[in-house]
């Protein structure tokens, strides 16, 4: 398999702690290989880029090739750390380029060895989706002939199935320094476990990656809603229940079942505010909502059904489905 080096990328701001105890001092070096200088690669600066543990960029410092400079010293939270430095010419082509991950659990210090850069791809998609669609989590597959890629993402060796992005990432960046094979990309959008179904999915049909440098990949191009939301509203037929305790019940459920037995449900506690329930990542089937009342023991005193018809994928975020089911004594 072709080897290639990832960097997660994020453009959120990072929090300082309130607590001096907890913060350390960060001091970040940089080399060229052997034998190679700034002139070598005709380059103008260095760029530096420090990521929290979400992928969150938090500092980038720019040091130019003349400058006496030869890193940066930050003070940080404790915690972990991915690094980046890029060698760029003056019209920012990367010349050279090297990334590593530290643990901070005191003053530390980290030297990123650079390696001369051949390409790379940078699969970005726009945060708004993430509130737009109610994603939490990316999963990427990066594949070749059908099989996965296998890469290093800072230091260690996985393979690129299912491999989960934090949504608020923005972007991932794929640090290519093989020979340029092609590549197919799927990009799968979740809520917040890969136990669910996957809300939206980003397809990239084949492609190759960067000459020399990065090919920029607007995945939002390629999106696809993959199933509905519903918000459940509901209250007692009855006026003369008037409460979960009048009526004996302490849970409420909604179910949707297709009519191929396909079901999406979800239970909670019954509140005297009748507090509309959600169900979440609902396929294209014919459906019939059910609304359920019951006890502790888990007996069912109360019932209600409404015939739906097909569902079909896109109403999600602000287009959220909406019905309201009357809850009828059995």
């Amino acid at each position: 398999m072709k080897i290639i080096f990832f960097m997660l990328l994020a453009a959120l701001v990072f929090g300082c702690s309130d607590s001096k105890h907890d913060t350390a001092e960060l001091k970040i070096s940089y080399a060229l290989e052997e034998g190679k200088t700034c002139q070598t690669y005709l380059a103008d600066h260095f760029l530096i880029t420090v990521y929290d543990s979400l992928q969150r960029k938090i500092s980038e410092k720019k040091i130019m090739c003349d400058s006496e400079e030869s890193g940066l010293n930050l003070v940080v939270d404790k915690g972990s750390y991915y690094v980046s430095v890029v060698l760029l010419s003056s019209d920012d082509m990367w010349q050279s380029y090297g990334a590593g991950k530290v643990e901070v659990t005191g003053d530390e210090e980290i030297k990123i060895d650079l390696k001369t850069y051949l390409g790379g791809m940078i699969f970005k998609w726009e945060t708004s989706d993430c509130d737009k669609y109610n994603i939490s989590l990316m999963a990427m597959d990066l594949t070749i002939n059908g099989e996965p890629v296998s890469a290093v993402i800072w230091g260690e060796d996985v393979e690129m199935e299912n491999f989960q992005i934090p949504c608020s990432a923005g972007q991932i960046e794929v640090i290519n320094i093989s020979p340029e094979p092609t590549y197919t990309a799927v990009f799968r959008g979740y809520r917040n476990s890969l136990k669910n179904e996957s809300r939206v999915v980003y397809e990239i049909p084949e492609f190759i990656s960067g000459h020399g440098q990065n090919k920029k990949v607007n995945i939002n191009d390629y999106g696809v809603v993959l199933v509905s939301d519903m918000k459940v509203s509901w209250e007692f037929d009855s006026k003369s229940i008037d409460s979960c305790e009048t009526a004996g019940i302490t849970k409420v459920k909604a179910e949707l079942v297709s009519d191929d037995g396909y079901t999406v449900s979800e239970e909670q506690e019954c509140d005297n505010k009748f507090s509309d329930i959600y169900l979440y990542e609902i396929t294209k089937h014919n459906y019939t909502l059910y609304l359920y009342g019951r006890t502790d023991k888990d007996e069912t005193l109360f019932e209600s059904s409404l015939e739906l018809g097909e569902i079909e994928p896109g109403s999600i975020g602000k287009n959220i489905l909406e019905n309201k089911i009357m809850l009828k004594e059995k």
